[in-house]
């Protein structure tokens, strides 16, 4: 009578786990409200396990990384054991701020914000991945279509957006408006994380032209974490350990 009660209300995984949970010997020297709590857990926990791998899914991050995979210990500057437990403690996406990870090539700056989104994914925030160009191509096609508003609109939803490789290509004027308009929409609105190699002295060739360079770093950096990264190629890391390649 119990189970069908719970099928009926759509508790199926504690349902499934209700025997188990009863038979359990350590029940009896529960307190009420901790044998609640529990049998509570048979439900909740799955059901967070699974809608945190639903927000993953639609986040379009294209690899699983995590920030305790990161050996910081091949970084020779920019990033402190202290700063990168503060940036997984996700309290960034709370305050809305940013985070900028800049550097050359190779020395995992796509692996940190790939790491940090899949964190806020199982830790109850929304995230959505994409390339900088990418990103600029579909609000170009949004634009074509008269479409824009609502695609902005639709970007400035998830908690956190992940923006790699901004700056790898140089945007034509139209183009550097329109990621300005993203920046914008996000301020102060919701976190975003961007990978970067490019100075931000850079950034008005990249974006063709200084003022909207300047307008949008002014909207990026304000209330941003920037972490300018130093040392060899990360990628290179295990072929120099093994003697692929001399490390001199």
């Amino acid at each position: 009578m119990v189970k069908d009660r719970m099928e009926e209300m759509g508790l199926t995984f504690m349902s499934a786990g209700l025997e188990t949970f009863l038979s359990e010997k350590v029940r009896s020297d529960e307190i009420l409200s901790t044998t609640i709590m529990n049998l509570l857990d048979l439900e909740y926990i799955p059901r967070k396990e699974r809608m945190a791998k639903t927000r993953l899914k639609v986040s379009g991050i294209p690899q699983l990384k995590r920030v305790e995979e990161f050996d910081i210990s091949w970084i020779k500057g920019g990033l402190t054991q202290k700063k990168l437990n503060e940036l997984e403690s996700l309290a960034f996406i709370a305050r809305k701020e940013n985070v900028i990870f800049m550097g050359p090539s190779g020395l995992g700056k796509t692996h940190l914000m790939l790491a940090l989104g899949h964190k806020a994914c199982f830790n109850g925030y929304t995230a959505y991945y994409s390339t900088g160009m990418n990103i600029v191509e579909a609000l170009m096609r949004a634009k074509g279509l008269s479409k824009l508003q609502r695609k902005l609109s639709w970007l400035k939803k998830p908690h956190v957006l992940l923006l790699d490789e901004v700056g790898y290509e140089n945007l034509n004027p139209e183009q550097a408006t329109l990621f300005f308009q993203l920046i914008n929409a996000r301020y102060e609105y919701g976190s975003i994380i961007c990978t970067t190699n490019k100075p931000f002295s850079k950034w008005g060739e990249v974006m063709s032209d200084d003022a909207i360079a300047t307008a949008t770093l002014d909207r990026l950096l304000h209330h941003s974490h920037v972490i300018s990264l130093s040392g060899d190629s990360y990628r290179m890391k295990d072929r120099i350990k093994t003697g692929i390649v001399d490390p001199s």
